[in-house]
């Protein structure tokens, strides 16, 4: 599939082809290679060139260097990676997160500084907070000290961990608050003790560790902003559709898969599914982009935006397994495309998983004619 320019006439046409062609001709050849884990480097290697064309600008301002790209563009640029590589597409997601913090926080100066940096790829920065989406938030703690705060308490995942010069660390104030910081790897080190990566069955080498801090010290001028409890969770009600990309660009990856898998004669209905699923694509992506730009006021948004994303999981899921019928018995091959766009579709069910998420796509999927 092509690229595909939806939703706005302010999509930024020119990044989006340059991601194309360089996920198309370097990312997807090596896919394959990339998801068998045997090594980080094919992942390693694809962030970097990401960060050496400046794609981690992609939602930096322009004052700093960045691309300032809006909503459209994030979403179809995301969509190309995923369908070309998904363990490159969630491993430069994790990092975008990152970026993301940084744009938003109140620190100015930390802002002017590090914007820069980010945007021309000098700066790859990580996140450090899947603890507060659980219900033990608290599971890292701050307290006050003399120019800051010490941090200790362990984080259950963080991703691409040998790419990161930097991660943005969620911790829990005496108070309850929560505080976001900026952690310079290079200076705390001695601070920090990663554990093995993960044994994960899907996305396996994109570098997921444990990470445990030891009396971490946060200098105040490295605290990007200061929350009430609540807060992560209603700001990330208000992107709830942005994370159907990814399952989007894999029901991509299965569509271009499926119409190979037509071009063998007597395939007529691996072809009329082709089709089918790609008109499904394109209303599951307009529907997240009209809730996810267009009507986050509306008084129905949570909603709409609910099953927005959960129906793009559930497409994923459906689209993969097209694949693995499609493509037989080999489909049960270690290394078959087909087994690979099972595993992410798969994960892409509980990525960024909320309960409000959880509950829309378990409807979803047992409810036929949820959404429709």
């Amino acid at each position: 599939m092509g690229v595909v320019l939806v939703h706005g006439t302010n999509m930024d046409r020119n990044l989006i082809h340059n991601v194309w062609t360089l996920a198309e001709d370097v990312f997807r050849p090596r896919s394959a290679d990339a998801d068998r884990a045997d090594s980080f480097h094919p992942v390693r290697d694809n962030v970097r060139h990401l960060a050496n064309a400046g794609f981690f600008g992609l939602q930096v301002p322009k004052k700093f260097g960045g691309f300032d790209a809006d909503e459209p563009t994030r979403h179809e640029y995301a969509e190309v990676l995923a369908s070309c590589c998904g363990v490159t597409a969630f491993t430069q997601q994790q990092l975008q997160t990152g970026v993301k913090f940084v744009v938003e926080s109140t620190n100015e100066h930390l802002r002017s500084r590090l914007l820069p940096l980010v945007a021309e790829g000098s700066i790859k920065c990580g996140i450090a907070l899947s603890h507060m989406r659980r219900s033990s938030p608290s599971a890292v703690q701050a307290r006050r000290a003399p120019g800051g705060y010490n941090i200790s308490g362990v984080i259950p995942w963080v991703s691409g961990w040998g790419l990161l010069d930097s991660f943005v660390l969620a911790a829990t104030l005496e108070n309850d608050d929560h505080i976001f910081a900026y952690v310079d790897m290079r200076q705390h080190a001695h601070c920090l003790a990663a554990s093995d990566p993960m044994d994960l069955a899907v996305m396996r080498s994109s570098d997921t560790v444990e990470v445990s801090l030891n009396n971490l010290h946060i200098p105040d001028d490295s605290v990007l902003a200061i929350r009430k409890p609540n807060w992560l969770r209603d700001s990330e009600r208000l992107t709830i559709a942005s994370h159907a990309a990814l399952p989007l660009g894999c029901a991509r990856a299965c569509v271009r898969s499926l119409r190979e898998l037509s071009a063998i004669p007597g395939r007529d209905a691996v072809s009329g599914t082709a089709f089918e699923l790609n008109m499904e694509i394109d209303q599951r992506r307009r529907d997240v982009l009209t809730w996810n730009c267009d009507c986050v006021d509306h008084p129905e948004y949570r909603v709409h935006a609910l099953r927005a994303r959960a129906a793009s999981i559930v497409l994923a899921t459906r689209a993969a397994h097209a694949v693995v019928v499609a493509t037989g018995g080999r489909a049960h091959l270690n290394g078959s495309v087909a087994q690979r766009l099972v595993r992410e579709a798969s994960f892409y069910a509980t990525a960024v998983q909320t309960s409000e998420v959880q509950a829309s796509t378990l409807d979803q999927i047992f409810s036929p004619f949820f959404g429709q």
